[in-house]
């Protein structure tokens, strides 16, 4: 049942309001994740922002507070451009783990980790289970940019890529001033090929399918794609949650 409160960032809540909301009110939470690395024109925080971004314009209609976000992943072929950081993945899961485990012990039974790098997804995946067989809590990993590959191509007629049409566009939605149009050239872009492993990658903007995932600036097709963004990914943990209530 939704809940409108007065604030869902968990951070700026107050021990009392907290006791009153969790889990009385509510007792699911949205974990974003993400990592620092070169993300072409756009921020190294890119993957820290739209989970963020994502996050704040679902949290009241899946009636879920927002933990603060993990803004540090496993890097890897990006890491040598100036400013990427990384963690070791074992460093990454343990700490993810004793995170989500204390989110537990707080009083959600329901976590929904929003990821925004892809580096991350199989680490957060062992999390899951890590929380079920020790806090007997439920969990979900949400790629967005794999689950909302259909939503990208509806509103750009291709796919997306790394720092290309889909990331560029929802960090322009709450961020433009990070968008460094001036700074994009064509040079900046790599093809992602079967056989090909380079670290550095060859570009810090990379292609997953031949000439389809370029940037595009148009701030108009940038707000459609976040909503179209946050539908589907507020439908999808909607079904999930409603769907859970049937294994409890």
């Amino acid at each position: 049942m939704k809940t409108t409160l007065r604030n869902r960032k968990l951070e700026e809540l107050n021990w009392m309001e907290f006791k009153r909301l969790v889990p009385k009110k509510t007792d699911a939470v949205l974990l974003p994740v993400g990592t620092i690395e070169a993300h072409g024109v756009t921020g190294l925080g890119t993957d820290n922002q739209i989970p963020l971004s994502i996050c704040g314009r679902i949290a009241d209609k899946v009636n879920a507070l927002i933990a603060p976000a993990v803004n540090y992943g496993i890097t890897k072929t990006l890491l040598p451009y100036p400013g990427s950081l990384t963690v070791l993945p074992e460093t990454f899961e343990g700490y993810v783990a004793e995170v989500a485990g204390s989110l537990a012990d707080a009083g959600f039974r329901r976590i929904v980790f929003l990821n925004g790098h892809g580096g991350n997804t199989e680490a957060l995946k062992n999390v899951t289970v890590r929380l079920y067989r020790d806090k007997r809590t439920y969990s979900m990993v949400i790629d967005w940019w794999t689950l909302c590959s259909e939503e990208v191509g509806k509103v750009y007629g291709h796919a997306g890529g790394h720092a290309g049409t889909d990331e560029t566009a929802l960090v322009q939605v709450d961020h433009p001033e990070q968008v460094r149009v001036q700074e994009y050239k064509k040079e900046m872009v790599s093809l992602a090929q079967p056989g090909l492993a380079a670290i550095p990658f060859p570009g810090s903007i990379i292609l997953y399918k031949q000439d389809e995932g370029y940037p595009d600036f148009d701030p108009a097709k940038a707000e459609q794609l976040m909503t179209a963004i946050c539908a589907k990914v507020e439908k999808t943990i909607l079904d999930v949650f409603r769907r859970w209530q049937t294994i409890r």
